[in-house]
């Protein structure tokens, strides 16, 4: 009789149980949303992906699961690897209505979603683009002065 009453001492509680069993499922699950986040092509696929329901029972556990923190690192991280391509393919463009026309696609198509998630990169992403059509009016204004017979 001994052995049962020991086994039933070290025996875990059921409520611990269940959310041990509930911490592994999120982890898992933060996991696959991860390496889905890292190969989108997309910004409204990666802030759909970085967002991570948490059951009420996890919640104060949460500083136990690493995987949440990396999944919101995983998606900045692929946010900023698309702006930065948004932003050369920007640079790129050698006219002005074609700048402004790419700048309005990918702020009504892509940053968009930067808003809500991503304020910062957001920001930067409209400032930058900014800069871009300052400079290509500047260079094109400088280009009709030099010309001669003008």
């Amino acid at each position: 009789m001994s052995v049962l009453q020991n086994r039933r001492k070290n025996r875990m509680p059921d409520a611990d149980f269940a959310a041990m069993k509930a911490l592994e499922a999120l982890d898992t699950e933060c996991r696959q949303l991860i390496s889905k986040i890292r190969q989108n092509a997309r910004m409204k696929d990666v802030a759909q992906l970085a967002i991570v329901n948490v059951p009420d029972l996890l919640r104060p556990r949460l500083s136990e699961l690493k995987a949440v923190n990396q999944l919101t690192e995983a998606a900045e991280q692929r946010m900023r690897e698309l702006l930065d391509g948004h932003l050369i393919e920007l640079r790129r463009q050698s006219s002005l209505p074609a700048l402004e026309q790419l700048r309005g696609h990918f702020l009504h198509r892509e940053w968009t979603f930067l808003k809500g998630g991503f304020p910062l990169l957001y920001r930067e992403a409209e400032s930058e683009a900014e800069k871009l059509i300052r400079r290509l009016e500047y260079e094109t204004n400088a280009r009709r002065r030099t010309r001669p017979g003008r």
